[in-house]
C-alpha cells in the first residue's frame, strides 16, 4: 500500500510538472499576442491616457522598435505622404512659383522627426515611469538620430516647394539645441521652429498644438499635411487637409 501510494505520488508531481511545462510554453506566444493587441489600440488611440508600457510588454516594444517592423511602419506611412504631396503639387495652378510656398506641412519632433530611441533603450522601452529630467538631460545632447522615413518625406516637401514647419512641445529654453539637432540630422531648409513659450506651459499638447498651427492659418498658410507620432500632434482643429501618423508604443501624450 505504501509502495502504491507513492508511485501515485511520484505519478501526480510528473502530471503537475508537465502542466506547468506547457504553461511555460504557452506563455511567451500569449504574451506576444497581447502585447501585439496592445500596440495596436494604442496605435489607433482605443487606449489613451496610459502612463507607462505593460512590463510583460517590454521585450516585445523592444523588438519592435529595434528589428525593423517600426521602420516598415514608418516607411509605408511617410511614403505616403509622398504620393500625397505630389498629387497636391501636380493640382496646384501655383506650383512652382512663390505663391505655391504657402502650402505648409507641419512636423512634431520627438520620435517623429528626430528619434529618442537611444534614450527609450536604455529606460526599459517605455515599461518604466517617465523621468524629465533624464529626458531633457538627452535631449540636450542634441544627438537624437533622423527617423529616415521622415527625412525622405521632408526632403521630397522641400524640393516640392511646400513650406515645412515644426511644431514641438519642447520648450522654448530648448531651441538651440532643438535647432542644432535638426540641422545636425539632415532637416535643413525649414522655415519656422515652434515651441512651447511661458503662456504654453501646462496647455494639453492637442490645444497647444491646434492654437499654434491656427496661428500659421492667420498668416496666410494652408496647411496641407500634418506629421506626428502622438494622436494630440494630429487631432484638434487646424489639422490640416490630410494627417500622417509615425507609430509610437513607447508613450502617450494626451
Amino acid at each position: 500500500m505504501g509502495a502504491l501510494l507513492v508511485v501515485m505520488l511520484a505519478t501526480a508531481m510528473m502530471l503537475v510538472f508537465s502542466m506547468a511545462a506547457i504553461d511555460a510554453s504557452r506563455s511567451a506566444p500569449y504574451r506576444q499576442s497581447f502585447c501585439v493587441t496592445w500596440r495596436f489600440n494604442v496605435d489607433v488611440n482605443n487606449l489613451r491616457d496610459w502612463k507607462t508600457v505593460p512590463k510583460s510588454c517590454e521585450s516585445y516594444v523592444g523588438s519592435y522598435m529595434n528589428r525593423g517592423d517600426f521602420s516598415q511602419d514608418a516607411s509605408l506611412a511617410m511614403m505616403e505622404g509622398v504620393s500625397f504631396a505630389h498629387s497636391v503639387f501636380n493640382s496646384s495652378t501655383t506650383a512652382g512659383t512663390d505663391a505655391f510656398s504657402y502650402n505648409a506641412w507641419v512636423f512634431d519632433i520627438d520620435d517623429t522627426s528626430l528619434s529618442n530611441l537611444p534614450y527609450y533603450a536604455k529606460h526599459s522601452f517605455g515599461a518604466e515611469a517617465y523621468n524629465d529630467t533624464l529626458f531633457s538631460a538627452w535631449t540636450a545632447k542634441a544627438i537624437c538620430p533622423p527617423i529616415h522615413a521622415t527625412l525622405d518625406l521632408f526632403n521630397s516637401l522641400k524640393d516640392l516647394g511646400f513650406s515645412i514647419f515644426f511644431l514641438t512641445g519642447r520648450s522654448e529654453s530648448e531651441r538651440n539645441s532643438t535647432a542644432t539637432n535638426l540641422l545636425g540630422a539632415g532637416y535643413s531648409g525649414w522655415q519656422g521652429l515652434i515651441l512651447r513659450q511661458s503662456e504654453d506651459e501646462g496647455v494639453r499638447a492637442t490645444l497647444y498644438k491646434s492654437a499654434k498651427r491656427k496661428s500659421l492659418e492667420d498668416l496666410g498658410y494652408s496647411i496641407v499635411g500634418n506629421v506626428g507620432d502622438q494622436w494630440s500632434d494630429i487631432t484638434g482643429y487646424s489639422v490640416g487637409s490630410r494627417t500622417f501618423k509615425v507609430p509610437n508604443p513607447m508613450y502617450y501624450i494626451a
